[in-house]
């Protein structure tokens, strides 16, 4: 009888000891992004910054997915997404450099638009053949990614002027230092709240929208997907996603 308790104890204790650790919390997943200025960028010390944290912070709060950021060059990302190391990334759609190891979303997390600014005499611009010949502001900052290495190659006969901030290339503008700025629209939308409607005008020239990806190497990558994309509608319906971009600081 007593071995008969004594095992019974036993089994007792290993089954108090599976539960405890069956109600362990998860551990966070890795959620990281390539260099993606003025969205997310890494200073000089590593540590990111950009509106996309935050973004991230109410997107995995509503989900109930505890996560971490990090930032990694592209490549190292990309491997990363394919070996499971990384599980939740964010890009362009259809990026395919992605899209080799990890499954698109359905719910466009926010649209990139990239305007050329100019002063409303000055002429539309309707593709990138309209800046051949012409100074154009930059960011300093900023990559601009194939654009940016079009608009420096010889061939397209541009001369940069760069800026070391938005309300520094603004300014520029309306001081006839160049013609027209090449500016994201969101920090951009903030400097021109400030001027008379009629003061600085914008053509569009890239318009692409942002998505989730997840590790196809994640034991449950679609649904954990499907849990992101109806989270992300949740925030998109209160108004949560431009509240977050309309509010960011943009001083990169």
């Amino acid at each position: 009888m007593r071995r008969l308790l004594s095992l019974l104890a036993s089994l007792t204790a290993l089954s108090l000891s599976a539960l405890s650790a069956g109600a362990q919390e998860a551990p966070p997943l890795e959620f990281a992004l390539a260099d993606f200025p003025p969205y997310f960028q890494l200073n000089n010390g590593g540590k990111p910054s950009g509106p996309v944290l935050q973004l991230a912070d109410a997107l995995f709060t509503e989900a109930d997915v505890p996560y971490s950021i990090r930032g990694y060059p592209a490549a190292r990302l990309y491997r990363r997404l394919e070996r499971g190391q990384t599980t939740v990334s964010m890009a362009g759609d259809g990026h395919p450099d992605i899209l080799s190891g990890a499954l698109q979303g359905n719910t466009p997390v926010f649209n990139l638009a990239l305007n050329v600014y100019r002063k409303p005499l000055q002429p539309a611009i309707t593709g990138l053949a309209d800046l051949s010949g012409q100074k154009v502001i930059l960011i300093g900052a900023y990559s601009y990614g194939p654009l940016g290495q079009h608009l420096a190659s010889p061939q397209a006969r541009v001369e940069i002027a760069h800026a070391h901030s938005h309300a520094a290339a603004l300014q520029m503008l309306l001081h006839d230092r160049a013609p027209y700025l090449i500016n994201y629209a969101d920090p951009m939308n903030g400097q021109l709240d400030d001027l008379p409607a009629d003061s600085v005008t914008s053509d569009p020239l890239l318009r692409m929208d942002v998505y989730l990806f997840v590790s196809r190497a994640h034991p449950d990558a679609r649904g954990l997907l499907d849990r992101l994309d109806n989270a992300l509608t949740q925030l998109e319906q209160r108004g949560q996603v431009q509240q977050i971009l309309g509010a960011a600081d943009y001083r990169h």
